[in-house]
């Protein structure tokens, strides 16, 4: 088991309502929808490790903590059938914006590809 520095629960408990708060951001600007939970974790410990602000280990733990609480907050609003993003206050306009976007991104696409169509098409001569 690593042995965690001896240092006060608050500053335990501000890295990991900052890592949580690093994990939602990292979720907020990730544009193509690639990030995974694990992933968010994995960025969110090196960059408190980066910061000084935790050791390695310390860092290791606090996303053990994190698992766990996600884990055990997603079983429980399985078994309440209450909405997981509710529970984590996930913004939905954030997943709104991501889908916007993207039909936008795609629509965009859509109408480029159309206008460079027509410009390729020989005009109709007319006889």
């Amino acid at each position: 088991m690593i042995q965690l520095q001896i240092k006060p629960a608050k500053h335990l408990t501000s890295a990991y309502n900052q890592m949580m708060m690093s994990m939602r951001e990292t979720f907020e600007q990730d544009e193509a929808n690639i990030m995974s939970l694990q992933n968010a974790l994995d960025l969110a410990k090196y960059q408190a490790v980066r910061r000084g602000e935790l050791s390695s280990e310390e860092a290791f733990e606090i996303g053990e903590c994190i698992k766990r609480d996600i884990n055990d907050a997603a079983e429980y609003m399985m078994e309440t059938s209450t909405e997981f993003y509710d529970w984590l206050t996930l913004d939905i306009e954030i997943i709104e914006r991501k889908v916007i976007k993207l039909f936008l991104t795609v629509a965009d696409y859509t109408r480029v590809e159309l206008e460079l169509f027509g410009q390729r098409q020989p005009k109709n001569k007319s006889f």
